[in-house]
């Protein structure tokens, strides 16, 4: 059973359907991944492959995946979400004020 709620399980279903090229309700196993990135999540090919049970790349434009197959796959990109941690930002922070500072002191 997934944690989304109705509103955005409604969202989640008309970004789905956009990518429904045929209008039947299935997308390309190929194209789960882009779906995933057009509602926000950031998955990786491999996170994208793994959520769909490692196919084989000849399946990948062949295989069809319909939302309620598509939905807890979403769930499971969006919980495994590394977001980082405060220690992460701090760390990160330097080498990007480093960057714009140098960018602005080569403007003059």
């Amino acid at each position: 059973m997934c944690d989304f709620i109705e509103d955005q399980t409604a969202e989640f279903k008309e970004a789905f359907q956009l990518f429904d090229r045929t209008h039947d309700g299935k997308i390309l196993y190929s194209q789960c991944g882009n779906v995933m990135r057009a509602l926000g999540q950031n998955p990786t090919n491999a996170e994208v492959l793994k959520v769909q049970g490692n196919p084989k790349s000849d399946e990948m434009n062949v295989k069809m995946l319909d939302f309620e197959h598509f939905l807890p796959m979403l769930q499971i990109v969006a919980k495994n979400k590394d977001q980082g941690t405060d220690e992460d930002y701090v760390e990160g922070l330097p080498a990007l004020l480093s960057q714009h500072l140098s960018h602005l002191v080569s403007l003059g």
